[in-house]
Parts: structure tokens; C-alpha cells; sequence
């Protein structure tokens, strides 16, 4: 754990313990500055498996022995390869980085300046100054599309891999991350490393973030929006439309920002964690799991860390609306009555993974454009989706009778004005026809995100004809969700 003598320690001045979780043996182990680098997300404290090294995202803290008996404590620089390691391209050069069993494996997502990012994997390699990251391989994906070779202006979307790492899982042959998969916000999402599948472990119509497994892998926690009904935006995910992670409409940042940082900063409302079955949470549609949160004082705000046993979980929470250092507390879960199964054994993470790139040349002009697209979709059994996204945050999409599978038609469109510093306005004017059938009729406009604590949120006020900012309703399959019944 990591501690403070008092509330004036500088933030990188880091104290770490070790204690046990009944509160006994408390253990300091390191007390050092950790230098500040360019381009560098913060701080993060990822355990290896060996329980002698902590990955701090741009350094290692390294023991000769367990960390419980660790005496000699060296802090060692972490080299990433140069073309994510700094540059005007860099916003973050990671914003989250995990390790794999292995003690080897690692994975992380890079920030562009672009508000665009990549996935990538690679091996710690121990130097004598420290350790350096080899063999990258970029496993996002770099371009969502192919050529249609049934129709000369037409492309073919392809399942997006990509999103926030969180966790190495099945043994390390598979990443868990925030993502998308069936709607157009994001989900929880499993990488394969091998096969390069994205696979959805959950699937709310809401803002759901990335599942950290048990270490038997049946039980969950996720960050999610599903219990706060003021402030889950499942009215932007309740319709499913095609296409959402190729041909998405760039909701996520706004979703994030209104249903997570305003529930933490200002906002009232929950994001959990929600505890999950996984094989129902796969599988069963309308599957919430259960709520943790105790108090609507308090705000989940990671990480979050399982017991071997399965059956004990622990995780940060923060008190909603403190300025400056914010207030906060440390939450258990004792499951008394679960049944454990075998811990997930350590496995090789795969090397030879035929999707992914180890190029890292295209790196540098990926993230210092922002480019330009304008596709067009056709529908296997009738009709088209038109796309078009612009580097000033204009995103059209209409649908002309477009459908699949014959059975499921789409007529309409959506249109998104997206300003990080003013208003960003949404719009919808969809008609789902078929067996599920839905209606898409609204518009919202967030107002700009002042600062850290004053996150953005929806604009109620009229317009010059009268009209609010925001309004309208989403409906399907006999659910309808009202943009008047949300938190401002």
C-alpha cells in the first residue's frame, strides 16, 4: 500500500507498505521521489507475479527479496521505445500499463495528442541502468477498414481491437480493457492476444469500463453507470445500431466525462463497482450483477485488487466533491458463501500474433494527424450507412434502408458536433423497423468541462425558439428512456 506521514508529503514523494489485510504488520519497505518524467500519466503500482517488483509505469521498484522482507529497494527507469516514449505526437505515454504472470509480458495504451491512441504489448528486458521494453507489437487496430470488392465505393468495417488495459487475464494470453463491441458506449472487452478476437463481457446500454477477474476468472468488478439511473446514458446505447465501433459516433468521452468525472467530482449518482457473474454477464441480456456501493457519499476510484482466495476483493472510494487532496477510504467485499474455483494457471503470453504490427515507423504520422474519413457501408441484404468523421469533430452517419440480415431495417441519422472546450451537441433521428423494433429521436448538448472539478453536463436551457438544448427519448423493444429524466 502506499501512505503519507501528512496531508503536505509531496504527491511524488512516495511512502509503500506492505501491511495484512486485518490491518497488522505494518511494513515500510521504499521512501523515495519519483522523478516526474515528460509526457508521463501519473502514477500506477502493478505488482508483479513474483512479489519482488512493482511497475510504476516509467519505473520498476525492484527487491532482491518478497516485498514483505524486502530490504534493499531500487528504483530503476523504465525505456520505452522511442516512438511513444516522448514527441509533440504524445499526449500520455501511457495512460494505464499492466504486467503479465509471466513477469515479462507487458502491455499499455498510449494517448495521442490527436485524442487518438494505441494498444501495444512488449517484454521487459533487464539492462544495467534499468529495463528497456522490447519486441513491440502494436495490437490495436489501425485502420477499421477494407475495400468492398462487391461495390467500388464501399468499404468493409472491421471489429475494432482497442481501449484502456487494465488487466492481463487467462493466464496472460488475453487482456481485459475497455472497449467496444455491441453498442456505442463502451463495454467491457476481452482481447485474445492470439487470435486477435474481441470478446464483450458485458453489455449495458450504459457506460460500463474494463472488468478486473478473480483470480479464478468466474467473478468480476467493473466500473459502471448501471445502478444511477440520473446519470447512466443507456438511452445513447438502449438502440443497438450497426457498426458501432468503426462507425462510432464519439460518445464515450462524453459519457466518461458526464457519468464517471461529474459523479465524482459534483454530480449525484453511482458508478459502482458492480460485481459480476462472468458467464451470465456474457450471456444473459438485462444482466446487472450486483451493486457494492455503500454510500452516496462515496465514489469508486480504482484500482482494485482480488485476494487469491476469490472470495475477498478490495478498492479505493473517494469523497464526492473535495477540492484538492480528496478524502479517501479503502472498501472490502468478503463473498462468505462463494464457492471458489482453481486459480487461473500462468501461461505463456503469445509472441506470434498474425494481426498485429511490430512497425512502430507509423506510429509518429498515425497520432500527428488527425484524419479525415468518408466511407460508405453497404448493407448485405439492402441498402447503405454513410460516414463521415472530421479532424474539427463533425461525425455524420445516415442510414438508408439499410439492413444485414433482411429482417432488421435502418432509416435516419445521427450527426455529432464535438467541442472538448464549448458545447458538444448530439443528435438522433433513427427508425429501427423488424422484429426489436426502435426510435431514436433526440438531441443533447453537453456543456464544456470548466476544469478537473467542474466536469461537463447537460444543457437543459431554451433555445431561441424555445425549445431546450436537450431533449427527446430513445425507445426499443417496448423501453423507452426520456433525456428529461437525466441529471443536469
Amino acid at each position: 500500500m502506499s501512505y503519507a506521514k501528512d496531508s503536505s508529503q509531496p504527491r511524488r514523494e512516495i511512502m509503500l507498505a506492505t501491511q495484512d489485510d486485518d490491518g497488522g504488520n505494518f511494513r515500510p519497505f521504499f521512501s523515495q521521489a519519483i522523478p516526474e518524467r515528460p509526457k508521463d500519466n501519473g502514477l500506477r503500482f502493478m505488482v508483479f507475479a513474483d512479489n519482488k517488483r512493482i511497475f510504476t509505469g516509467d519505473h520498476v521498484i525492484e527487491c532482491s527479496t518478497s516485498l514483505e522482507t524486502c530490504t534493499d529497494a531500487k528504483l530503476l527507469p523504465v525505456e520505452y521505445p522511442a516512438e511513444v516514449a516522448a514527441g509533440d505526437h504524445i499526449g500520455h505515454r501511457w495512460s494505464e500499463m499492466i504486467i503479465a504472470p509471466d513477469n515479462r509480458h507487458v502491455s499499455w495504451t498510449t494517448l495521442f495528442a490527436n485524442y487518438s491512441a494505441m494498444v501495444f504489448t512488449g517484454e521487459l528486458e533487464r539492462t544495467p541502468a534499468g529495463y528497456r521494453i522490447i519486441k513491440t507489437r502494436i495490437v490495436s487496430t489501425v485502420d477499421p477498414f477494407v475495400r468492398d470488392p462487391r461495390h467500388a465505393d464501399g468499404v468493409l468495417p472491421k471489429p475494432v481491437r482497442g481501449g484502456e488495459v487494465k488487466q492481463f487475464v487467462h493466464g496472460g494470453t488475453a487482456i481485459s480493457l475497455a472497449g467496444a463491441r455491441h453498442r456505442d458506449l463502451a463495454d467491457s472487452t476481452v482481447l485474445h492476444l492470439k487470435s486477435g478476437e474481441v470478446e464483450a463481457i458485458t453489455d449495458t446500454p450504459g457506460y460500463d469500463e474494463t472488468t478486473i477477474f478473480s483470480p479464478d476468472e468466474r467473478l468480476g468488478v467493473v466500473m459502471s453507470s448501471r445502478f444511477s439511473a440520473g446519470t447512466d446514458l443507456a438511452l445513447l446505447g438502449l438502440m443497438p445500431r450497426p457498426y458501432p465501433d468503426s462507425l462510432n459516433m464519439g460518445l464515450n468521452s462524453l459519457a466518461y466525462n458526464y457519468s464517471v468525472s461529474g459523479v465524482r467530482q459534483k454530480r449525484p449518482g453511482s458508478i459502482g463497482p458492480a460485481l459480476i457473474e462472468i458467464a451470465p454477464s456474457k450471456t444473459r441480456p438485462g444482466y446487472t450483477g450486483t451493486n457494492l456501493n455503500t454510500s452516496p457519499a462515496w465514489v469508486f476510484a480504482s484500482p482494485l485488487s482480488w485476494h487469491p482466495s476469490s472470495s475477498r476483493a478490495m478498492w479505493i472510494e473517494g469523497q464526492r466533491g473535495a477540492r484538492g487532496e480528496q478524502p479517501r477510504r479503502m472498501q472490502a467485499v468478503r463473498l462468505l458463501d462463494y464457492k471458489r474455483g482453481p486459480v487461473v494457471a500462468a501461461r505463456l503470453t503469445p509472441r506470434r500474433m498474425a494481426y498485429a504490427s511490430g512497425d512502430l515507423s507509423i506510429v509518429p504520422g498515425y497520432a500527428a494527424k488527425a484524419k479525415d474519413v468518408d466511407v460508405k457501408v453497404y448493407g448485405k441484404h439492402s441498402g447503405y450507412i454513410t460516414y463521415r468523421r472530421t479532424p474539427a469533430g463533425t461525425i455524420e452517419k445516415t442510414y438508408a434502408n439499410f439492413s444485414d440480415d433482411g429482417r432488421a431495417l435502418y432509416v435516419g441519422r445521427e450527426t455529432m458536433q464535438n467541442n472538448p472546450r464549448g458545447n458538444s451537441t448530439y443528435t438522433a433521428d433513427v427508425t429501427l423497423r423488424g422484429p426489436k423494433q426502435g426510435v431514436m429521436k433526440l438531441t443533447m448538448t453537453f456543456g464544456p468541462a470548466t476544469d478537473f472539478y467542474d466536469p461537463s453536463r447537460i444543457l437543459f436551457t431554451p433555445d431561441a425558439s424555445g425549445v431546450p438544448l436537450s431533449h427527446g427519448y430513445t425507445e426499443y423493444d417496448g423501453k423507452r428512456l426520456e433525456v428529461s429524466a437525466l441529471t443536469p
